[in-house]
């Protein structure tokens, strides 16, 4: 049987990915099954967190295991999820010795989907791989994984359509528009405007971001985004740089673009070193999981009775992962950095 990947729905849980006291350490293939509660509000979020992968596919499974038995439309998920055997089993005779041993990793189960040998999650469409902590109660969750060397990206169904707040992600593009704006004029980076960068990247000031937003001509900044780094981006307010509206494909194409283009500019070096070295209260805890430099810049704020907006941004190698949440007040920006880890570890596991 061949299904087409714009029909699969992947829910992400028998592999784990554990990121704890900021060490990534991935377990065995034989988890047994983790119910949704486990992750909801009764946890707490700065313990230990837990991504565990459960394989529930909206094909019949005896088709993807070599059964032989096509078919004709979905089925539907039963409603603890599935445990996938880890070889498959005769229906009426008990085990089969001689059939062959089912898919051990998802994208090996993602290969037996597409019929292809090399299947990528990134080729999923958008709303196919689903991360655990979708659908928890009064969480909106977005979420984007991009390939930035080619493009391609998958990621929630609202990807590339629902729109937050920035808050201080955009802080990023304020920065390196300030080396462009040098570069332009053909003069270096004052020391004040160093200053501001550093201050607005690594500890995410708000009166330094402030100040190189109002010398870049305010909105005039942000739209430059479409120009250099063919992102379009809108605002809710004028004149506030933390209300340009973006959504999660775009978040994961800004810091990326700032991290490919800074090398270009003035102070470029700078801004990456940074960018990979955000003070303490601005980490959400997934850097130490991933390999290598790593840019990143979040976002939190409380809009009072309206709730949180935690939004968790990191570009290395050649990926980057945008994760934009809100949700009710009383949870604390704990709760934001939780759900990014728990993303974050679902999505490493994917690929």
């Amino acid at each position: 049987m061949l299904c087409e990947p714009s029909v699969l729905r992947v829910r992400i849980a028998v592999r784990r990915c554990t990121i704890e006291d900021g060490t990534a350490v991935r377990s065995s293939a034989t988890g047994g099954v983790v119910s949704g509660p486990e992750r909801r509000r009764g946890r707490d979020p700065r313990t230990r967190v837990s991504v565990a992968v459960v394989v529930a596919v909206v094909v019949a499974v005896s088709a993807l295991w070599g059964a032989g038995v096509a078919s004709d439309g979905p089925v539907p998920r039963p409603g603890g999820g599935a445990v996938v055997p880890a070889q498959h089993q005769s229906s009426t005779t008990g085990p089969d010795d001689d059939a062959a041993p089912g898919p051990d990793t998802l994208r090996e189960l993602l290969a037996a989907m597409t019929g292809s040998a090399t299947a990528d999650p990134l080729d999923l469409a958008p709303g196919s791989l689903l991360v655990d902590r979708e659908g928890e109660d009064d969480l909106t969750l977005s979420w984007a994984l991009l390939d930035t060397d080619d493009g391609r990206w998958t990621g929630s169904a609202d990807a590339a359509t629902t729109r937050f707040e920035a808050e201080s992600t955009i802080k990023a593009w304020l920065a390196a528009d300030t080396l462009r704006a040098a570069a332009q004029a053909g003069r270096p980076v004052t020391a004040a405007q160093r200053a501001d960068i550093s201050a607005a990247v690594r500890a995410s000031d708000d009166d330094a971001a402030e100040r190189l937003y109002r010398a870049l001509g305010r909105d005039a900044s942000t739209a430059r985004l479409d120009e250099e780094c063919g992102v379009e981006v809108s605002t809710s307010r004028p004149g506030w740089w933390s209300y340009t509206q973006i959504a999660a494909l775009d978040a994961a194409r800004i810091l990326a673009c700032v991290r490919d283009r800074a090398p270009e500019w003035p102070g470029g070096d700078a801004l990456l070193a940074d960018l990979d070295a955000v003070t303490p209260d601005g980490r959400s805890g997934v850097r130490p999981a991933l390999p290598g430099v790593v840019a990143e810049k979040n976002g939190w704020t409380l809009h009072g009775a309206a709730g949180w907006n935690v939004h968790c941004v990191l570009v290395w190698a050649d990926r980057a992962l945008a994760v934009l949440t809100t949700y009710p007040a009383e949870r604390g920006v704990e709760y934001g950095w939780a759900v990014c880890r728990d993303v974050a570890g679902d999505v490493l596991s994917a690929s």
